[in-house]
């Protein structure tokens, strides 16, 4: 990864993890490739803002042996990165791939923030998103790994401080996000609060997506991501509409909504119209899922599929996204 000159992008990424994949190409096992990278949602997203031409400005929280391994490797990326140094390792996967089929083999997760690194982590997750144009709020897969009112605080004095926010989170983290104040909120579909959502109805659906559009007693913008075969669902300055991206074969789809976070931060960053933010949105979840590698779209790939995305506004409303 170099670094590039377009607008920079801070990412709050407080549970990155080191991940060793043994990939084979056979069944009898003898041809193996290995790779060591750090994965987790946070630096995922930070390849993919790297990729779609803007500069991440990568906070992280690394600490033990793994911490440790991870900050060589993420210090050779050529991204902003803003180490936090904590005792607590950080999480550790061991995972292998056949058939293109991924699984893991094992895994451990991280340990505990202590309150003086929690200020730490917060603080330098301030800096870094007043260095930048936008900042992206990540979270952590294990709830009680983070203490959710860290998100609270980090989202309430940005709005406070005026600078846009995009979060991708779900669960006690999202609803931290929400009562703290964020300006975009990327959420997958299973994870709308909703007993079946796969199944639920289209005015269920939207129902949804305005309450969170105004929880917290803040409004704001909300994009929901769902499989290859549905439209997105993107609720913008109060207007409704469905982003439909073309039908590619996908060969690893891990990592497309974290593309899509990216390309919606970097796209407000850029202050490109809403239908143009949107049409790069879904392109990049696209072109992410046609390789493998997790949140790493080919840029030009992303700007040749974008103008082939179908924004369809239900009620004939267009403009430029605020924040």
């Amino acid at each position: 990864m170099t670094e590039s000159s377009g607008p920079r992008v801070a990412v709050f990424a407080p549970s990155p993890a080191l991940v060793c994949t043994f990939e084979y190409a056979d069944d009898d096992g003898k041809d193996v490739d290995i790779a060591l990278n750090v994965g987790g949602q946070g630096p995922w997203v930070a390849r993919a803002v790297s990729a779609l031409g803007a500069t991440p400005v990568l906070v992280v929280p690394l600490g033990g042996d793994t911490g440790r391994a991870a900050h060589h490797l993420l210090i050779n990326e050529g991204l902003d990165l803003r180490a936090v140094d904590v005792q607590a390792a950080i999480a550790c996967f061991v995972e292998e791939r056949r058939h293109g089929e991924r699984s893991c083999i094992r895994d451990a997760r991280p340990g505990r923030f202590g309150q003086r690194e929690i200020d730490e982590i917060y603080s330098a997750g301030l800096s870094a998103a007043l260095d930048a144009e936008v900042c992206i709020i990540t979270g952590s897969p294990w709830e009680d790994h983070l203490d959710p009112t860290l998100i609270t605080r980090l989202c309430g004095d940005l709005a406070e401080l005026g600078r846009p926010t995009v979060a991708d989170l779900s669960g006690e983290q999202l609803d931290a996000a929400l009562e703290g104040g964020v300006d975009w909120l990327k959420i997958a579909h299973d994870e709308l609060a909703l007993d079946d959502p796969e199944g639920a109805p289209d005015d269920a659906l939207w129902a949804e997506v305005e309450r969170l559009a105004g929880a917290g007693g803040h409004t704001r913008n909300v994009i929901v991501s769902r499989s290859a075969d549905e439209p997105a669902l993107a609720l913008v300055d109060g207007h409704r509409s469905l982003v439909t991206a073309p039908r590619l074969t996908p060969v690893d789809s891990r990592g497309s909504g974290d593309t899509m976070t990216a390309a919606l931060a970097v796209g407000v960053a850029e202050g490109r119209p809403i239908d143009e933010l949107l049409r790069r949105a879904a392109a990049a979840g696209a072109a992410n899922a046609v390789h493998k590698g997790s949140a790493s779209p080919h840029p030009s790939l992303v700007a040749h599929l974008a103008p082939e995305v179908r924004v369809e506004r239900l009620d004939g409303a267009g403009g430029t996204p605020e924040g």
